[in-house]
């Protein structure tokens, strides 16, 4: 399959372009990265490019390392100094980083690090978070955080009570305290009292 570079035009079969151990690893980070966030953090890389020669291929990893991890995070500080961090999700570093591409030509470039990149992406969640926050008070004064606990969905990582009683059944199932019988009649009531359907 034939590849062609962004910049230079160059043509080639794409294993080409990862000819050497640093392309390879580098290709391996990006593989890693959120689906929103490869070909950002590729766009990102020529920002740190010095003027007359290219970014040498071990840096670009170093630097792609760096941002994934930043992106592993699931927050963002925009001062480590301050502490202050908030939730960050990939699409807001997709975001951040598209932001400065936009921008480019106000950058300061080559960038020596991703502190702008920080500083971007904490703007990008710390408006996300207070209207985050807007949203709670709002439904507050609305009294609708008064509102009984059915029918209304959990979050698919917490576990509702109905799944705490099925979890509680089957283990004293298996530790002998019910016999299937009793087990079944127990998950029969906590159906009825959960209001699930079986």
């Amino acid at each position: 399959m034939q590849a062609t570079c962004p910049h230079c035009a160059f043509q080639a079969e794409v294993e080409a372009f990862f000819m050497d151990d640093d392309g390879k690893r580098l290709a391996a980070v990006v593989a890693e990265l959120p689906p929103e966030c490869g070909r950002a953090v590729l766009a990102y890389l020529r920002l740190f490019k010095p003027p007359k020669t290219s970014l040498r291929a071990a840096r670009a990893v170093k630097l792609s390392r760096e941002v994934a991890d930043l992106i592993k995070a699931g927050s963002v500080c925009k001062d480590e100094r301050s502490g202050i961090r908030r939730p960050a999700t990939p699409s807001m570093w997709a975001t951040g980083i598209e932001q400065m591409l936009s921008q480019r030509d106000r950058l300061s470039l080559p960038l020596e690090s991703h502190g702008y990149l920080r500083a971007v992406v904490y703007g990008i969640a710390d408006s996300a978070d207070a209207a985050t926050e807007r949203q709670k008070e709002e439904d507050a004064r609305k009294g609708k955080h008064l509102a009984p606990t059915m029918g209304i969905t959990p979050s698919p990582n917490e576990e509702t009570p109905f799944q705490r009683q099925m979890e509680w059944i089957k283990r004293n199932a298996e530790l002998g305290m019910f016999t299937p019988e009793q087990a079944d009649q127990e998950r029969a009531a906590a159906r009825q009292k959960y209001g699930v359907q079986s």
